[in-house]
């Protein structure tokens, strides 16, 4: 029993840790969505500054937005105010070192001073260099809202707490276990000591005697945890239970043990065939399934009256186990379902920020130059796959994966019907069913809005112009292929030494997919990228 309430603990632990890896996904793909836009690369404060605004007003669970210079300054914020020193700040001073998207600590906000925790994504010049970074504070106080709408089993608690061992969260909220405040010594010792996920048995900070469930989060490249999820339940809890089911186990090893003595006593069938009869008939409802069998000699003080009374206490006891089962079955259920409609909520919020950005891309696009429109479409194209994965896996009943062709469709839709207004060009699409996850159905939404973009912009303005769209998966590697009936490739084309940043795009994600991407000039410009899936 103590070995099954150790996993439990151990599996609760694990499912509040996805939601909070949600929570910084989120938060990273907000930050690199914002970082791409023209306003942040080129420097337009003014016009950072209002986009930080609009964003920050559509997303309050955070406290702040801000872009800060190569020192640490702030420069455009949705509340603090330029020149505002954040280069001592951990998130900031992580970022500039690691040149990767970073966390921070448990930090009191410069605004409002409230209690947050902290993350900084670097924006990169052509070099690859830090020049600046992106920041914001998630409020703690934001946590109630995500957590407190599930069940927790009596006396049991969830924690969040920081690299250093500060609880960013705690509930049920405790007088004893303060937000801010750092947990038991003996606690956060086992943690760190452990693997990456576990279970202990020690005291909480009012000395209860608990069992404690962990899970260490990482951001990829970091050799630490940024925050630990824990999960714990009491001991003693656990040990009522399981006095409950042996007394239920004893009960009836005894009214088994006083049935076999009272058959052993059966004298014949003249004395006892009625009695015995209604025992044989209550024992058969109770072998197909009927609980509610009962014998019924109330008052009968004979062996067989025992045996039967025994017999009834025996089906009582196995009735009331069922419906406790039952009842713990429907309530892990709705627990499920709780979660679950959670991170289809994390998904829809992450689509409706993606989609609020290309609303504010459409809007300068609008008066931007002539010329700079295709950079424009180019970045609208990139939002709108990734916001497009996030729509599909929340309108979806899997939330953990994703078909690439019903995907693929979606977006060669979408793309032809940016590109192709006056049409003129036949597309044609060829896939199979194959599915894949979040994290390589990013990547891969990317390199198709890039390919079909490059395929119509050199076949448009040709008689019978077409693009041709084709994906199959042979021997566990998907192979995606796009390909024109346009002009094709100069001799010595290298994407790698292309001037647009499109099909430098390509190569870098068809790298992190552990892919490859070819490409041949027959007929029109071929390309083809192969990924193991």
């Amino acid at each position: 029993m103590e070995e099954q309430a150790a996993a439990e603990a151990l599996r609760q632990a694990a499912a509040f840790g996805d939601i909070q890896i949600r929570i910084t996904e989120s938060t990273r793909q907000m930050l690199a969505t914002l970082a791409a836009l023209p306003a942040f690369q080129e420097r337009s404060y003014d016009i950072a500054d209002r986009i930080l605004k609009a964003v920050h007003a559509g997303n309050p669970e955070y406290l702040n937005l801000s872009l800060t210079d190569g020192a640490g300054r702030v420069t455009a914020s949705s509340l603090l105010a330029r020149g505002t020193d954040l280069s001592l700040r951990p998130h900031v001073r992580q970022a500039f070192l690691s040149g990767r998207f970073s966390t921070g600590e448990y930090i009191i906000g410069l605004v409002q001073s409230e209690p947050s925790f902290s993350y900084s994504l670097p924006i990169l010049d052509k070099s690859g260099r830090p020049s600046g970074t992106i920041n914001t504070l998630y409020k703690l106080s934001s946590y109630s809202a995500v957590f407190e709408t599930f069940k927790l089993d009596p006396d049991s608690f969830l924690g969040i707490v920081d690299r250093n061992g500060i609880r960013l969260y705690f509930y049920p909220p405790k007088e004893t276990n303060p937000v801010g405040g750092p947990v038991k010594k003996s606690v956060w010792e086992k943690i760190q000591a452990g693997p990456e996920s576990g279970s202990f048995l020690d005291h909480s900070s009012d000395g209860t005697v608990q069992f404690y469930g962990y899970k260490k989060l990482r951001l990829e490249g970091e050799p630490e945890p940024y925050i630990t999820v824990v999960y714990a339940t009491p001991r003693d809890r656990i040990l009522r239970v399981s006095r409950a089911i042996t007394r239920r186990n004893l009960l009836a090893m005894a009214a088994a043990a006083l049935l076999a003595l009272g058959l052993a006593w059966i004298l014949s069938e003249v004395l006892f065939g009625r009695r015995l009869s209604r025992i044989g008939a209550a024992v058969n409802r109770i072998r197909g399934g009927d609980l509610t069998a009962r014998v019924g000699l109330n008052g009968d003080s004979s062996d067989l009256g025992n045996i039967a009374s025994a017999l009834d206490d025996m089906a009582e006891a196995i009735q009331r186990r069922d419906a406790e089962q039952a009842e713990e079955a429907r309530r892990l259920g709705s627990l499920l379902k709780e979660k679950e409609l959670l991170i289809k909520e994390i998904h829809h919020r992450v689509k409706n920020n993606l989609q609020m950005t290309l609303s504010l891309i459409r809007l300068q696009e609008g008066a931007c130059a002539e010329g700079e429109e295709s950079s424009f479409k180019s970045l609208e194209s990139r939002i709108a796959s990734m916001s497009m994965v996030h729509e599909m896996l929340y309108s979806s009943e899997n939330l953990t994966d994703i078909d690439l062709c019903g995907y693929s469709g979606r977006l060669v839709e979408l793309l032809e019907a940016s590109y192709l207004e006056r049409g003129g060009m036949r597309v044609s699409l060829d896939c199979e069913a194959i599915r894949c996850s979040l994290e390589t159905a990013i990547p891969y939404g990317l390199i198709l809005a890039e390919l079909v973009t490059n395929a119509f912009k050199h076949a448009s303005g040709r008689d019978s112009a077409s693009v041709s769209v084709a994906l199959r998966r042979e021997n566990g590697v998907a192979r995606l292929s796009v390909s024109d009936n346009g002009p094709g490739l100069p001799p010595d084309f290298d994407p790698s030494k292309s001037r647009g940043l499109g099909l430098q795009l390509v190569l870098a994600l068809s790298a992190q997919l552990k892919g490859s991407l070819t490409w041949a000039s027959d007929g029109g410009a071929r390309f083809r990228v192969d990924f193991p899936i």
